[in-house]
């Protein structure tokens, strides 16, 4: 599904327009976006939470130049799926 197909299906599900509904896209994501770039978890229930994680920094080796290195630590983003997703996606 293209984001234009899936703002034509808000559009039709929610009787808005177009603008309106992907204004309302923009507005969700960005709110989402907004409190995992804080630190904080966003739950959505039916769909899931979304968690910053700190991965830390590690070594590696590098078989081409024979040495070592650091990664650098990084921050992810960890999805865990809610019960309810998972039920209808497994048709239990």
């Amino acid at each position: 599904m293209t984001n234009k197909e899936f703002l034509e299906k808000i559009s039709q599900k929610t009787r808005l327009e177009a603008e309106e509904a992907k204004e309302l896209s923009s507005l969700l994501i960005g709110t989402v976006l907004e409190e995992i770039a804080d630190g904080n978890s966003v739950t959505i229930q039916g769909f899931g939470s979304f968690e910053p994680r700190e991965k830390a920094s590690r070594r590696i080796y590098n078989p081409t130049s024979k040495t070592y290195m650091v990664v650098p630590s990084k921050t992810t983003l960890n999805y865990k799926m809610s019960a309810a997703l998972k039920a209808q996606l497994n048709k239990e």
